[in-house]
């Protein structure tokens, strides 16, 4: 059941979705929808639609139907919001998220969650950190932790205010150090913290990585790569002939994240020669995301050479998202060597 604090009216008021919720013209009968919804009949993608940036009457509609209908019904109606709104920036979904993340499921909480990961209102970041307070499923605080991320890079870039910057590092903090606190909790709030520079943020890290359990050493390699310190990356390649495989897959995308050319060859090396395909994966997403001709190169070799069929697709991707974000800079420097 939906908290029952939690109405339209406090969302719109504690968030102004005044501003965002407006009336539109809908190529379906949003009334039609909301008892399509409740009926449990197939739902077409052109329908939920319909219901982007709702009226206030029709999220009044779903909060009711949420409290009232089975609560897998709910969870694929959300999920399958979190998946359009993924892929077109046009929808908003936002209130309906909102209304999403106290209702009595731990996945429909977290795939709103999620459905609000990418909102950058500051407002946002002050509700999860309260719900992080309240929520009693670790599983969804984790989610939590990383969800917050992105503001802990906005803090980082200086686009947060000094004082919200404050509130969000402290309760990240506090969090990694109580250890009483589930792992995945304290693991994924010193991830989401790896964003930001300066000697306190790094003595935790390398604290975590030299005293911490295997899940909390995992979480300081990984945050290693969020810093973009090339200062990381000989400790983050000692790790590439881990046992775990999992270690090696971690480490490999944090290199990625450092974007320095000095993981190139030792990244190749793992792309090339290492065992377990996830790896290899996190190999060609790593080289991608550094993104320099030589990267653009060596993955254009291996993708020629056909040695790796079962990359292909990776591969392709890889290279697509490197031309896009480049320009073709490869292609046109080639010509002009002609």
């Amino acid at each position: 059941m939906i908290d029952p604090e939690v109405v339209p009216e406090d969302i719109d008021g504690v968030f102004g979705l005044e501003a965002v919720i407006d009336e539109l013209e809908q190529p379906y009968s949003v009334t039609e929808v909301l008892k399509s919804i409740d009926s449990q009949d197939s739902i077409s993608k052109p329908a939920l639609e319909s219901l982007s940036r709702p009226t206030m009457e029709t999220l009044q509609a779903l909060v009711l139907l949420w409290s009232e209908m089975p609560v897998d019904r709910t969870r694929e109606i959300i999920e399958k919001m979190v998946q359009m709104n993924a892929t077109d920036r046009n929808l908003d979904y936002q209130a309906i998220f909102l209304s999403g993340i106290r209702i009595d499921d731990i996945p429909t909480r977290i795939f709103s969650i999620r459905g609000l990961k990418d909102e950058d209102r500051p407002e946002i970041m002050h509700l999860f950190l309260a719900r992080l307070k309240e929520e009693i499923s670790h599983v969804v605080r984790s989610e939590l932790t990383s969800a917050l991320a992105p503001w802990v890079v906005a803090a980082e870039l200086g686009v947060l205010s000094t004082e919200d910057g404050e509130v969000l590092i402290t309760a990240l903090r506090e969090l990694v150090d109580d250890i009483e606190e589930e792992t995945d909790v304290r693991s994924g709030a010193l991830e989401s913290l790896g964003a930001l520079s300066g000697d306190l943020i790094s003595e935790l890290i390398t604290d975590q990585y030299e005293t911490g359990g295997n899940q909390m050493q995992l979480a300081a390699l990984r945050a290693m790569g969020r810093s973009a310190s090339p200062t990381w990356l000989d400790l983050l390649i000692y790790h590439f002939d881990d046992e775990d495989p999992d270690v090696r897959e971690a480490v490999a995308e944090a290199a990625g994240g450092l974007v320095t050319d000095g993981a190139l060859e030792p990244l190749t090396m793992l792309l090339e020669e290492d065992p377990e395909i996830d790896v290899r994966r996190a190999a060609i997403k790593a080289l991608a995301e550094i993104g320099s001709l030589d990267a653009e190169r060596i993955l254009e070799r291996i993708a020629r050479d056909g040695r790796e069929p079962e990359l292909a697709d990776d591969l392709e991707a890889a290279l697509d998202s490197l031309q896009i974000n480049s320009g073709g800079l490869l292609e046109s420097m080639s010509s002009d060597d002609e």
